[in-house]
Formats: C-alpha cells, sequence, structure tokens
C-alpha cells in the first residue's frame, strides 16, 4: 500500500512539474514576442533620431553659413 502511495504522489509531483513546464513555455513565447515588438520599435526610434540629429545638424551649418557670409559681405563693403 506505501509503494502505491508513493507511486501516485510521484505521479502528481511529474504531473505538476510538466505543467509547469508547459507554463514556462508559454512564459517564455510571450517573452521572446515582446523583446521582438520593442527591438522594431526601437530600431524605428533610433531612424527617426537620426533624421532628427541630420535635420539639425543641416539647419544648424546653414544658419552658419549664412550668417558667415553676411559677415563677410559687411566686411568687405567697409
Amino acid at each position: 500500500m506505501h509503494a502505491d502511495s508513493l507511486d501516485s504522489r510521484m505521479a502528481r509531483i511529474e504531473g505538476a512539474f510538466d505543467q509547469m513546464n508547459l507554463r514556462m513555455s508559454g512564459v517564455e513565447r510571450r517573452l521572446d514576442s515582446f523583446e521582438q515588438s520593442v527591438g522594431a520599435r526601437f530600431d524605428s526610434m533610433d531612424r527617426h533620431f537620426s533624421w532628427v540629429v541630420g535635420l539639425i545638424v543641416g539647419g544648424w551649418a546653414t544658419m552658419t553659413a549664412a550668417q558667415i557670409t553676411t559677415i563677410l559681405t559687411i566686411v568687405s563693403r567697409h
């Protein structure tokens, strides 16, 4: 009788472990999916950030060139 009780307990424990394994696999799949979606979002943000920085630097260079041209024009007339 004691061996049957031990076998049934072991079967319950094995079933619980199998269920935990299935649940952990589901959590792992969800985390992988989340990582992929966050990675795609960061890639998109990185591209947008590069465009914004490029526009700012280009605008700054244009304004600096316009100021230098204006200053040189004023200085050359005097």
